[in-house]
This record gives structure tokens, C-alpha cells and sequence, in this order.
């Protein structure tokens, strides 16, 4: 039956567009880098280029091609002993609980309510009764006792580095 197989053919080829699309999101603010520094990233040798667009920092390149590359690091830490330089790239992270640093956005009315704390460990959701009034839809005054809060898992530490020897890499993490 050549419709079954022609039919077979469509379902692979849909899936291979839908797998490629989902790829391509995952490296958009690489492209978006990439597009911003076209004019000087048009210029680099093409195994730059490559590297530079598969997200990859790799001895010899530049300290302008490990931004396009990765972006700006979350820290430099000059090393004036050795001449060195290393930029930190740090994501995640966190602790879990109440208090950590973050923003909290409460809402309810006299008697209920939920507030809702966002920070690097997580997002903490805590239901509460008080009684008092509520100033609008954030803050208020009142006395208020709290359920017990409902968190999610801090996000894990990922930390790379990239050391720049007399203004090149000479050694970097994997990406």
C-alpha cells in the first residue's frame, strides 16, 4: 500500500521539523549574540564561526568571541600573579525556603489569601488566613497566620570557567 508508507514518510519528516524548531529555541539568545556582533563574527575563520555558533569556547579565541559565544560572565577574577584572567559563567542555584532573597507578591481579602515568593532557590507558595484588611491588591496590614508553605526544588549550580592568558583562552570548560 504506497499511502501507508507515503503517510510514514510525513510522520518522519514532522517529527524531524518539530525536533529542529525545538532545537533552534534552545539557542536563541546565542543567535541573537551572534546577529548583534554579525559584522565583526563574519570575520572570524570559519572553525570560530562554528565553535562560536555550537556554543563552544576553546583555546586561542578572543575575549569578544567567548562573549558571543556564552555571553557576559556572572564574574572576572583577575589573577595578577600569572597574568591570567578567569571569567566565571555561574547559573542556578539557591536555597530553598523562606527568606531568601527574592520578591513576594501577596493577594486576598480580609479573611485568605496566598503569597508568592520567586528567588534563586525556587518559588515558595504560602496560603494564609488573616484578619485586618488588605491595602489593594499588594501589601495590607492585619495579623495573619500562615499554612505551611509549598516550594519547589532549587535549581542546581552549573559553573564554568573560561582562563585567558595574555589576552586569548587558554584553557575553558565544556559547554
Amino acid at each position: 500500500m504506497p499511502g501507508k508508507h507515503f503517510s510514514r514518510k510525513l510522520t518522519l519528516a514532522g517529527s524531524a521539523l518539530v525536533a529542529a524548531i525545538g532545537l533552534a529555541g534552545c539557542g536563541s539568545s546565542q543567535m541573537s549574540r551572534i546577529d548583534r556582533n554579525r559584522n565583526v563574527y563574519e570575520t572570524w575563520p570559519l572553525e570560530t564561526r562554528q565553535a562560536v555558533l555550537d556554543g563552544k569556547v576553546e583555546p586561542g579565541m578572543t575575549p569578544e568571541m567567548v562573549r558571543v559565544a556564552w555571553g557576559e560572565p556572572t564574574e572576572v577574577v583577575p589573577q595578577a600573579q600569572y597574568g591570567d584572567e578567569i571569567w566565571v559563567y555561574q547559573k542556578g542555584g539557591g536555597s530553598p525556603g523562606m527568606g531568601y532573597p527574592g520578591s513576594s507578591i501577596s493577594s486576598g481579602g480580609s479573611s485568605t489569601g496566598i503569597a508568592i515568593g520567586t528567588g534563586p532557590g525556587g518559588t515558595v507558595i504560602a496560603p494564609s488566613v488573616g484578619i485586618g484588611s488588605m491595602g489593594g491588591t499588594m501589601g495590607g496590614s492585619g495579623i495573619g497566620m500562615g499554612g505551611g508553605p509549598v516550594m519547589n526544588r532549587p535549581t542546581r549550580v552549573e559553573i564554568r570557567e573560561v582562563i585567558f592568558r595574555d589576552g586569548v583562552v587558554s584553557r575553558a570548560d565544556p559547554p
